[in-house]
């Protein structure tokens, strides 16, 4: 990096707070615009403009990117960041983020759409938001509309609640009410980081840059406003519970971030395992088992019971599967299986190959989640669950950028110098490129955008490098 990565982690810590600003500035050109909504406040800026918001984003993009890379650098190589440095920086580049509008995704925008289908006493897993009809239908994605939600009942409710504090006719302010409990969900993430990593030797700036300060995490539970935020901080606080002995509280918990989202159970699974293996004697061993089962059940009953929206959610839960992404390994298999079976004239049924490497795909993943649930008593919980996440994504029918979070933010916590690898930095920053600003696919307006706003982020660090080497020099 040469001498643009020289610097100390205020400086880093400021120069991505200027990138954050100026990709919330960006956005309000160049983000996931709502359409024919009453509030003006997000309305979509003349077409003129859309290149020069989104040139805008992107440079703060690449600030903060850069600032995140260098302060991975610097903590690897031995700076200290103290509580007080932690909190700050993760204020610093994310409250510029807060009345921003949403950037890299529409799927909040489902997430008000359900919201109001609760509020109006409709069952979110029996209809999709096409019923509501209107401006909240409309910005709802066309893949979605008629779908009911493939989330939890806890997730649910929070929407639910949103929409019952800001009401349907604000749909930006219903968005920013999302935002907040994707923050709040962060806070406890952070939190929670902080108590894994006390009194070990993982390192808690390192944990703390390689998770809440996490790009992904910036530009998809902050920027995004997605429920990964509720499900990952419920997640890491309930394995805090596990860890200080505390299992009835750690079984509740982590059964609250299941309803949020269902890959949370992986995490519940290892917390167990590894809280029975240390139970000395079988009998010790079942009657530990048959309490976190009584618990776990007992909560979810509860849970599921005052969310009011039944257990639909089982049936709905596989619904993201139907929508091909481009990260999902076995579907990427399938397609190809399928070209050559076409360009051979084989003659195969049509979605055979995807179905059956998907099939594949999932078996092997399940395969992979029993095995880190044996291995988590040796492993220890938070590895385990990371391992075991990463692996379920890894042959999962449907990826999305932010699913690795599921289990990089675990790993931090145990293994963050693996994240600070060059080539795992270099895999955040392409994951991050995945979606456009606006959450749609790429254009060239928003590629030649990227460009000079990659050039405008290297003018200004060669500038600051410049500028810090001549106040070095004159002191």
């Amino acid at each position: 990096m040469g001498a643009v990565g020289s610097g100390t982690v205020q400086e880093w810590t400021r120069r991505g707070m200027w990138g954050s600003v100026l990709l919330s500035v960006g956005a309000w050109g160049a983000g996931a615009l709502p359409r024919g909504v009453r509030d003006g406040v997000w309305g979509a800026p003349d077409p003129a403009l859309i290149g020069v918001a989104a040139t805008v984003a992107y440079a703060g993009l690449g600030l903060v990117l850069w600032a995140w890379w260098q302060l991975g650098t610097l903590v690897r190589a031995g700076a200290e960041m103290s509580r007080r440095q932690q909190w700050r920086t993760l204020a610093c580049w994310t409250l510029p983020l807060l009345p921003s509008p949403l950037l890299f995704s529409f799927d909040v925008w489902s997430y008000v759409a359900q919201g109001a289908l609760a509020l109006r006493g409709w069952n979110v897993y029996e209809v999709g938001p096409a019923v509501l009809g209107g401006p909240l239908a409309a910005n709802v994605p066309e893949v979605w509309r008629d779908s009911p939600t493939p989330y939890g009942p806890l997730s649910a409710l929070a929407s639910q609640g949103v929409m019952a504090v800001t009401g349907e006719h604000h749909a930006v302010a219903a968005a920013v009410g999302h935002r907040l409990v994707a923050l709040a969900g962060l806070a406890l993430l952070a939190w929670s980081v902080q108590r894994l990593t006390a009194g070990t030797d993982a390192g808690a700036g390192g944990a703390w840059w390689a998770a809440p300060l996490n790009p992904l995490v910036l530009a998809h539970v902050v920027g995004g406003a997605h429920n990964e935020g509720l499900m990952l901080g419920l997640m890491t606080a309930g394995l805090v519970a596990f860890r200080s002995g505390r299992w009835v509280l750690g079984t509740v918990v982590l059964t609250a971030a299941v309803l949020v989202k269902a890959p949370a159970g992986m995490a519940l699974a290892c917390a167990a395992a590894v809280a029975l293996a240390a139970r000395p004697g079988r009998w010790r061993r079942l009657g530990h088992a048959l309490g976190i089962a009584a618990v776990a059940c007992g909560a979810l009953w509860l849970i599921v019971t005052l969310c009011g929206q039944g257990w639909g959610w089982l049936r709905t839960v596989g619904t993201p599967a139907e929508v091909y992404t481009p990260l999902s390994v076995s579907t990427d298999l399938g397609r190809a299986l399928e070209w050559v079976a076409d360009t051979a004239g084989w003659g195969t049924a049509p979605g055979a190959a995807i179905t059956a490497t998907r099939t594949v795909g999932t078996l092997a993943g399940l395969c992979a989640v029993l095995f880190f649930v044996r291995r988590a008593p040796r492993l220890g919980a938070e590895r385990a669950t990371a391992l075991g996440l990463l692996a379920m994504v890894l042959c999962a029918p449907a990826v999305q950028p932010w699913y690795l979070l599921w289990g990089g933010v675990p790993l931090a916590v145990v293994a963050w110098r693996t994240l600070a690898d060059a080539r795992a930095k270099a895999a955040v920053v392409a994951l991050l490129l995945v979606f456009m600003p606006s959450g749609r696919g790429p254009t060239w307006t928003y590629v030649t955008a990227a460009v000079l706003g990659g050039l405008v982020t290297l003018a200004v660090l060669a500038w600051t490098s410049r500028r810090s080497r001549q106040q070095a020099a004159l002191t």
